[in-house]
């Protein structure tokens, strides 16, 4: 991961310069990445088994949180340094800039570390070690990043410009919102259009949201060892070769029966299988031959002489076979002493026959499976199923790739779970602050709402591109309500800032596009750069990561501009609403007291001549 860290450290360094467009704030945000590089590593060495054993040593998932965190970062260094050049272009100090700018800020800026932490911790679900491993390790990643940005970013600056402000060198702050000519203007149209006709918006994200649900239907849900393989890697040059020459790499499958082993239509059954697994139109998909080991074929091998090397044909064994299978039906008691001949002769005979004489029988077939296609994996059971004569219940197929997908497809559902337990904590988290803050706990919809939209588009995207809902790609569909809640906060909080200054709806939105929408563009470049080098990776899986990532994030700003601003607009027009409607109960009142009044003081005094 080191050329991936280095590789995305270039990248933002380049957003950053275009725009902060000062070299001591690059400077100052990309200590502050390394210093929290440098923190996880270390918390990671003090969490893992040589230390207080809390986590499992490094793996492929804790791998990746460095570039996470340093996606995710520099998110807070951008907000941070906008609200405080807004504050120098106000007209204060240095000091003063920092310490409102900070204050302005800090609020949001936690609040969405707080919701990322919770995503991440979601992982603690997971049955995985290694999952749980990277939830803990990313959690603490991205609390220990926001404590270093939120004190290291505000001291340096405060430092270098109070020297600057002394000598009188200090030269006027540049917005950021102007960092990209024609962004601020774009930015206040779309507040317009937004703020006047917010439906449209809206209902336009609905109805993009439903067609891709509709599309993430079709999501494959899978796991295979190429995930994991570097491309180009002689292993998969080896299992691309195996592909073109005989459709893939084999592994043994087991099929276990549960029926009596004497009886007619058991071996029947055995038979009609033989037959259909030797046949290469009937045999299943994933079938890569015919049976290489039951019970039928262990005891023609005993009852036949076929006169090669190794036959282990027994005479005594083959006149009893002949006796029992005169008739129409099979004898039972003569099949019984067959059974107990073989095992006298060979204790191995146990390993595909187990005898219950108190219950039903267990026989063990054995055949060759390609695992290439996990779809076609899943469906093995209801093939054999298909060929079985018997009762479905009697037959279980299993093999390495078979458990490992059963194992796969729990996992997934776990993440999936934990999913939904995050959309529920962030939800509730943010109720109470906007409750206890503002008293307005339906802020926290307007939040969440949107997240929920992403992540849906997110997944029909994945489907439409051909990319596996799998443990890595999980885990990133985890992480965007994070993310998405990032943007959401900072939309929300600055559009209370505009309105309680200007009390009107409309202007309120257009400020907030303006000004934080700008910021929040540079911030999602920067994280969709950061993240998006991972799909430069020769790992499939971190291609993945890296390409859903991006589409996560694009979709989190698309949204959350186009749903919030608008949304916040009708917050807006009812808070005025009801802002007038208290004061007309108020004149109201007023009116009815004075009224009172008057009457109370006609009736005081007598009548005048």
């Amino acid at each position: 991961m080191a050329p991936f860290i280095v590789l995305a450290l270039l990248l933002i360094a380049g957003l950053l310069l275009l725009f902060l467009r000062t070299l001591s704030d690059l400077l100052l945000t990309l200590t502050g990445l390394l210093i929290s590089i440098v923190w996880i590593v270390g918390a990671e060495g003090w969490l893992g088994p040589n230390a207080l054993g809390l986590t499992g040593p490094p793996n492929s998932l804790t791998t990746l949180v460095p570039v996470i965190i340093i996606g995710l970062t520099v998110d807070y260094a951008i907000q941070i340094a906008s609200h405080y050049r807004e504050r120098r272009v106000a007209g204060d100090s240095a000091a003063t800039a920092a310490r409102d700018g900070l204050r302005n800020v800090v609020v949001p800026l936690m609040l969405a570390a707080v919701t990322t932490v919770v995503s991440l911790l979601a992982n603690l679900f997971s049955p995985i070690e290694i999952i749980r491993d990277f939830g803990v390790i990313a959690g603490l990643g991205v609390g220990m990043s926001l404590i270093v940005m939120l004190t290291l970013l505000p001291a340096g600056r405060t430092i270098i410009d109070r020297r600057r402000e002394a000598r009188g060198a200090l030269k006027p702050a540049r917005l950021i919102a102007n960092a990209l000519p024609g962004v601020e203007r774009a930015a206040e149209a779309l507040g317009v259009a937004v703020a006047r006709r917010p439906a449209p918006y809206i209902l336009g994200v609905l109805l993009v949201t439903v067609a891709l649900g509709y599309a993430a239907t079709g999501l494959k849900s899978e796991f295979t060892i190429r995930d994991i393989l570097p491309r180009g890697s002689d292993l998969m040059n080896d299992l691309d070769t195996l592909d073109a020459a005989v459709g893939g790499s084999t592994e043994v499958a087991s099929l276990l029966i549960k029926a009596e082993a004497t009886e007619t239509r058991t071996m029947l059954n055995l038979a009609d299988l033989t037959d259909a697994f030797n046949d290469d139109l009937r045999r299943p998909r994933v079938v890569a031959g015919p049976i290489r080991v039951s019970y039928e074929l262990l005891l023609l091998d005993w009852a036949t002489d076929s006169g090669r090397p190794g036959d282990k044909y027994d005479p005594e064994i083959a006149a009893l076979f002949r006796r029992a299978s005169d008739g129409v039906q099979l004898d039972p008691a003569l099949m019984q002493q067959i059974i107990d001949r073989m095992e006298a002769l060979d204790p191995a005979v146990r390993r595909v026959l187990v005898d219950d004489p108190n219950g039903i029988d267990t026989m063990l077939v054995q055949f060759q499976s390609y695992f290439r296609d996990p779809g076609e994996i899943r469906d093995l059971q209801r093939d054999i199923d298909a060929l079985w004569g018997g009762h479905d219940s009697d037959v279980t197929v299993t093999s390495g790739g078979i458990i490992s997908i059963t194992v796969t497809d729990a996992i997934t559902e776990r993440q999936t779970a934990a999913i939904s337990a995050t959309i529920a904590a962030a939800l509730i988290v943010l109720a109470l602050f906007f409750w206890a803050t503002a008293r307005q706990p339906a802020l926290a919809v307007i939040a969440v709402g949107p997240i929920v939209l992403v992540l849906i588009s997110v997944l029909g995207t994945m489907a439409l591109l051909g990319i596996p809902y799998t443990l890595i790609t999980s885990i990133i569909t985890a992480l965007s309500i994070g993310i998405g809640v990032d943007y959401t906060i900072h939309l929300i909080h600055r559009y209370r800032e505009e309105f309680t200054r200007l009390r009107d709806p409309e202007k309120a939105a257009v400020r907030t596009l303006a000004t934080t929408g700008s910021a929040l563009l540079g911030s999602a470049l920067t994280t969709a750069i950061g993240l998006g080098v991972l799909a430069a990776s020769p790992l499939a899986a971190s291609q993945q990561f890296g390409v859903t990532a991006a589409i996560t994030i694009a979709y989190s700003l698309i949204f959350s501009i186009l749903v919030v601003p608008p949304a916040m607009t009708v917050w807006g027009a009812y808070q005025n609403m009801r802002l007038r409607s208290m004061v007309q109960r108020m004149w109201d009142d007023l009116d009815e007291a004075i009224d009172d009044i008057h009457e109370r003081r006609e009736r005081q005094q007598p009548d005048s001549p």
